[in-house]
């Protein structure tokens, strides 16, 4: 039987009744943020070389109950990791002690740069799938930073929220990512597919002209949870900057810092002449990029079919060109997509691990999805009490409810 994700007033409701009993406080004082993941059908992993993605909010999140405290001081505790991490907002540590803890960290880092926070909060978190490949990791920092700024009054419009969890990730967490997972998180919307110019910093809302009688959001967990700043992550981006600066060097045509500084007649031009491996990065981006463009044309003119195939041609040239994607992943994406009904699927996380996400037929939707989960854990039964498969759908952005 395939698992829908939890009914989120249903979860806000226990957290805050836990949280209320464990603090002794008055449920009217708890405010519950909903900062959910997101999946990106297409544009894998150009978004740091400023390239056009594809994103969308689901509706599994971190859940984030909190109330203000009269001090500095930071308590937080989470039901996905042990301890608790407490640290003070004007003083903050080199380390908080905790592995988890280097997100509020990271956070209060991130403001503390442009702004005077002088409050702290007590908090609990609950992530329906942390360290899946959803972005989880933007998920959490930008519900604490939601938090943070209810409670020191600070008026921060969409694209502060933005800015501010990318300095949090690049400066303190040290991920070398762009901007999709933020933005797809600030701005989405139930029942839109988001187009976001990464290097322009501009975000159109594509309406779903299918909906849910055309396809299910199917969710296939691999049982590893990936680390970005430990994986290849970091090395890819840069190997895609070392491709934009040999070819504008070819070029002549002055500096290039990513790839989207690169006209596509000197890429053509001159892609033969970087070394290999350089080369499949720039190949991928390039490709990638116009796979973008035509996965709009397709989800405007509710071609769910073409969109899948899009898909599908994505996620092998993030395999083949990019050279991402652990050994596990590649299986489960295999078994996605080779599932009945499965329109389209890709591998989410950088292939480190994390998720395979695809768009499957409605009324084979539940079947598809016990098929993948068996066939999965009988290649990696070292990982069969952790996979899950799950049916999803769109959801708005980050909110308190």
């Amino acid at each position: 039987m395939a698992l829908e994700f939890p009914n989120l007033l249903q979860e806000k409701e226990k957290l805050i009744d836990d949280f209320s009993n464990e603090e002794e406080i008055a449920t009217d004082k708890i405010r519950v943020i909903a900062s959910p993941y997101r999946i990106c059908p297409l544009g894998a992993h150009i978004d740091h070389q400023g390239g056009p993605v594809l994103g969308m909010t689901i509706n599994a999140c971190t859940l984030m109950a909190f109330y203000p405290n009269s001090d500095s001081t930071m308590k937080l505790r989470s039901k996905n990791y042990p301890g608790k991490v407490t640290f003070d907002v004007r003083a903050i540590p080199e380390s908080t002690g905790s592995f988890w803890g280097v997100y509020p960290r990271a956070a209060a880092m991130a403001l503390q740069e442009s702004y005077d926070i002088k409050r702290g909060v007590t908090g609990i978190l609950d992530g329906m799938l942390p360290g899946c490949g959803l972005s989880s990791s933007a998920s959490v920092l930008l519900a604490y930073l939601h938090a943070f700024a209810e409670v020191n009054s600070l008026n921060l419009n969409p694209w502060d929220y933005v800015h501010l969890t990318c300095r949090a990730e690049q400066k303190y967490i040290g991920l070398n990512n762009g901007i999709l997972d933020q933005a797809s998180i600030i701005f989405g919307r139930r029942g839109y597919l988001l187009h976001i110019d990464t290097k322009e910093e501009k975000v159109r809302h594509l309406p779903d002209r299918l909906g849910e009688d055309h396809y299910r959001i199917i969710v296939a967990y691999s049982g590893y949870s990936r680390e970005l700043t430990t994986s290849g992550y970091n090395s890819r981006v840069d190997e895609c900057k070392l491709a934009a600066k040999q070819l504008s060097q070819l070029a002549d045509c002055g500096p290039a810092k990513i790839l989207s500084d690169i006209n596509l007649e000197d890429y053509h031009r001159y892609n033969e002449n970087l070394e290999a491996h350089i080369g499949r990065r720039a190949k991928h981006f390039f490709h990638e990029s116009q796979r973008v463009l035509l996965g709009i044309e397709a989800w405007k003119n509710g071609a769910i079919e073409t969109f899948g195939h899009l898909m599908n041609e994505s996620c092998m040239s993030s395999i083949e060109q990019y050279e991402s994607g652990i050994q596990a992943i590649c299986d489960l994406q295999q078994v996605v997509s080779s599932a009945e009904g499965v329109l389209g699927s890709r591998f989410m996380g950088g292939g480190f691990g994390g998720c395979v996400v695809g768009f499957v037929k409605p009324s084979q939707a539940a079947v598809a999805a016990e098929d993948i989960k068996i066939s999965y854990q009988k290649l990696h039964p070292e990982v069969a009490g952790q996979a899950a498969v799950y049916l999803a759908q769109s959801d708005d952005g980050v909110r308190f409810i």
